[in-house]
């Protein structure tokens, strides 16, 4: 029970890896709210209740700041502290500079980045008057080491981890420490592609498997990648902020 009595906000958490770390913070002790502007985030969270986790759906999207602002005001009156978010929630459009928008840019940049820095700038107060808490944001291995075709999105995760480091030296004074995650080919929705499973494809198989392009020779699953947060929430990681820690299965480290 590493996370017994905290509080944790996960958004995005309707399915994927932000469920499966609202599944894992639960297991560890923790009130989580889940947020996502899925009506699935309901399911999640009654999911987690009936196996005997502490759990809250707050179902908005988080572009919309005065619903953000309204649901993190209740969580901090109704548990007098907030003590993790986890800025996991996150889209991506396929596309080529020749083929994409400037409209499906600003999308992305959007819901990435700019709801990440407002959920971040509304939660905070909430954990510097208790000198304590800690800040997840998910980035991705795309930012280090892309296929091409996600420039926005890719802009976006590599935005994420500059501004970790940013965000952790501002709130280092105040006890916060932030962190970041890279997952790279996670076995989720976003790895369906035009209703294609990427992951189940033969060039999948052939070039990230047989040939090892990830050296652990699978992709990830999103449970993986939940307990590398449960480790960044706990007192396990009390000396590490600015970080982003690469769950890749090593397919960043080869060429």
């Amino acid at each position: 029970m590493r996370l017994e009595g905290l509080v944790a906000l996960v958004t995005g958490a309707a399915q994927g890896i932000g469920a499966a770390i609202a599944r894992e913070f639960a297991g560890e002790g923790a009130v989580v709210v889940c947020i996502d502007r899925k009506p699935e985030i309901e399911a999640v969270a009654a999911a987690i209740r009936k196996s005997g986790g502490e759990a809250r759906a707050y179902a908005f999207d988080i572009t919309d700041y005065d619903s953000y602002r309204r649901s993190v005001e209740e969580v901090g009156a109704k548990d007098g502290r907030i003590d993790v978010l986890v800025n996991n929630a996150a889209i991506s459009i396929y596309g080529d500079i020749t083929e994409d928008t400037l409209e499906n840019w600003r999308l992305q940049q959007r819901v990435n980045l700019e709801a990440l820095y407002m959920g971040s700038k509304l939660v905070v107060p909430w954990m510097a008057r208790r000198k304590s808490g800690r800040i997840i944001n998910l980035a991705s291995a795309q930012a280090i080491a892309t296929e091409g075709r996600l420039g926005a999105y890719t802009a976006s995760k590599g935005a994420i981890m500059s501004y970790t480091k940013s965000l952790a030296v501002e709130l280092a004074p105040h006890g916060i420490l932030v962190n970041a995650i890279a997952p790279g080919c996670i076995h989720t929705p976003m790895s369906i592609i035009d209703g294609v499973d990427e992951t189940e494809t033969e060039s999948f198989r052939e070039w990230y498997v047989k040939r090892r392009k990830i050296p652990l020779a699978r992709p990830g699953e999103p449970e993986e990648v939940a307990r590398v947060a449960v480790f960044l929430a706990s007192r396990d990681a009390s000396y590490i902020t600015g970080h982003t820690l690469v769950v890749d299965g090593g397919l960043t480290i080869t060429f």
